[in-house]
């Protein structure tokens, strides 16, 4: 997409639903704005429907959402890029901002405040080895779910396996928030999971109420989404169950923020005062990429306040 200008009011880096709720408030009072989206969202390929958003219903799955989010960008003039941010160099009020389009085009723009709405990345559980076979199960058709404070109640009388790709404790979590709603609960542990695989991982399992086993994926059988799924491990055994929960390691997307010198805390996250400022004047940060509970409602209010104080701010450069 081609972007009117070169200098912006606002930068809005990343087009989830944080970025899109800040970008959306400043376009709304008339600023200039222009949002750059990888699209690497969850909520681009996620269609399992979402329960805990207020006021859609009927319920409708995250990839539609999105949607309808980024045609009320275009409604209140906020130009949107698809592409990346490559560099961002200068300070307020004039940071240029360097992007490769998703045509590769290299483009700089000028903008006297910055949004980092970069999000973090999930990481999946492998199978076979590679992470990316378990992308066409990733929170689609109900075949599994990644959220627990979002999710939980979809276990609801179902047989369940927790996928796991991090450590025993983010296990137990996801075990312990579905277990008023679940008949069965199994932890599967795989031993090529981002976080290592180790003695004490099983001293911690072992000390738990529920079910567990450990290995490698080999093979996912979906015989029918939501009802009947089999997890093939490496040695051929065969876990079958009614759906899949994950837990999982989320890495915050925190490159352009160490590059600005902003400040993270001790998970990668980016630190913000009560506005959603950051330590570097003329940056802030909004959704998952600050220390929040990542569901999209949260996200999308970080986002509004953070445009409310950006508002303020520029007014008060004037």
């Amino acid at each position: 997409m081609k972007i009117n200008s070169s200098v912006y009011d606002t930068v809005v880096i990343g087009g989830g639903p944080a970025g899109i709720a800040a970008a959306m408030h400043l376009g709304f009072h008339q600023r200039r704005v222009l949002v750059i989206d990888r699209k690497t969202s969850p909520m681009q390929f996620a269609n399992t429907p979402i329960h805990n958003y207020p006021g859609v219903k009927p319920l409708v799955a995250p990839t539609e959402i999105l949607q309808k989010m980024r045609k009320e960008l275009r409604e209140y003039d906020v130009e949107t890029l698809f592409g990346n941010v490559i560099r961002i160099t200068g300070q307020a009020p004039n940071f240029h901002v360097a992007i490769k389009s998703a045509q590769e085009a290299l483009t700089t723009v000028t903008a006297k405040t910055l949004v980092l709405a970069t999000g973090i990345a999930r990481k999946h559980p492998k199978v076979d080895g590679d992470w990316k076979k378990w992308l066409p199960f990733a929170g689609k058709n109900r075949m599994s779910y990644y959220c627990p404070d979002c999710d939980s109640p979809q276990a609801a009388g179902k047989d369940v396996i927790i996928v796991n790709a991090g450590t025993a404790n983010s296990a137990l979590h996801v075990a312990r928030c579905i277990k008023p709603f679940a008949t069965r609960i199994r932890i599967f542990m795989t031993e090529d999971a981002y976080a290592p695989y180790t003695k004490n991982s099983e001293t911690i399992l072992n000390k738990s109420e529920f079910e567990w086993t450990h290995g490698l994926v080999k093979k996912i059988n979906i015989l029918e989404p939501g009802k009947r799924q089999q997890l093939i491990t490496a040695d051929g055994q065969t876990l079958e169950c009614n759906i899949f929960f994950v837990a999982w390691i989320a890495v915050p997307r925190n490159e352009l923020a160490i590059e600005l010198g902003v400040e993270l805390d001790g998970h990668g996250n980016i630190i913000t005062d009560f506005k959603g400022a950051t330590n570097i004047k003329g940056v802030w940060a909004a959704g998952d990429v600050r220390p929040i509970t990542q569901t999209v409602a949260t996200a999308v209010g970080t986002g509004v306040y953070t445009g409310i104080m950006i508002a303020h701010y520029l007014i008060s450069l004037a």
